[in-house]
């Protein structure tokens, strides 16, 4: 009976442990086909977001969800705003909202409403997820040849098991005017992109179709300013993004501001291996805690032994 009791007491306390670091973490697959913006820090925008969004700090936007392609996960509203909204809101076809601060003035156009409850992540696990994602695209090696020139440049991906992969500088991108992308049956393009400071000013010529499967990964950028239109996901975990220009896919960043529209492409691509998770703080806490009881309670039956 007493090897029973400290083998059910081990289980439980590696179950709650276990149901505290699932209940911190949410897949990058899920964030990146699930939001048309998801911005750790402070966001401002005067053009639209046509999906949905969580903030992690405060909001001043216009209108948005005025054109959603995909509903936000469970426990989402349209407006996810952690800190606090300022400014006239506009949301369209029945999106709600959460303002965990204080709120200015939001329409709430087709019947949507304020929600009370609180979401079931907290910003820190968006980021860490996406910083995770961002790390290990940035790892790939190169599949596809390094484009060239500085006019109608061709990315032409060669993919391997659905994935193509590109690793340039950021001074080569500043170089590009323009550029194509051609997914020669990529399900996915990966566009690494490293460097600081990110300059995106080519324009993008017969991409259409595109914007679903590439991802721009700016893994290093602490700055990057989007001056044309730019197809795909823009993924800058550490990045302040400027863009004066739409955005036709995901903007995953630190923070934002913007005067160009969002619009909701949803990446429908595939994303390599899953990056290993790393425990929240509070899981290593509640195992630590669990050890030391299972330590205690083996203490206490061998002193009885005896």
């Amino acid at each position: 009976m007493a090897k029973f009791s400290i083998l059910a007491l081990g289980v439980l306390f590696a179950g709650l442990a276990a149901g505290s670091a699932s209940a911190g973490s949410i897949a990058a697959s899920t964030i990146l086909g699930s939001y048309n913006a998801v911005i750790f820090g402070n966001a401002s925008t005067t053009a639209d977001i046509e999906g949905n969004a969580v903030i992690g700090g405060n909001f001043n936007g216009a209108t948005m969800y005025n054109n959603p392609t995909v509903s936000p996960s469970a426990g989402y509203n349209a407006l996810t705003v952690y800190g606090n909204q300022t400014g006239n809101l506009n949301i369209d076809h029945g999106g709600s909202a959460y303002v965990g601060g204080s709120h200015q003035t939001v329409n709430f156009n087709g019947g949507g409403s304020f929600s009370y409850t609180a979401p079931p992540n907290t910003i820190s696990d968006f980021q860490s997820s996406l910083n995770s994602l961002s790390t290990q695209l940035s790892q790939m090696s190169s599949t596809s040849a390094t484009p060239t020139g500085q006019n109608q440049v061709q990315f032409n991906a060669t993919p391997i098991n659905g994935i193509a992969v590109f690793n340039i500088t950021a001074s080569q991108l500043s170089s590009f005017a323009s550029l194509q992308m051609n997914l020669n049956g990529a399900a996915t393009v990966i566009v690494n992109v490293s460097g600081t400071n990110i300059n995106f000013s080519a324009n993008e010529l017969n991409s259409l179709g595109t914007s679903n499967n590439v991802i721009w990964n700016f893994y290093q950028a602490t700055s990057v300013n989007i001056g044309t239109q730019i197809n795909g996901t823009v993924l800058a975990t550490l990045a302040n993004v400027t863009n004066n220009n739409q955005i036709d896919g995901g903007l995953f960043a630190n923070s934002w501001t913007g005067q160009g529209e969002l619009h909701s492409y949803a990446f429908t691509g595939t994303l390599p291996g899953s990056p290993v998770a790393t425990p929240e703080p509070a899981s290593l806490t509640l195992l630590g805690v669990g050890l030391a009881g299972l330590g205690l309670v083996r203490r206490r039956r061998m002193r009885k032994a005896d």
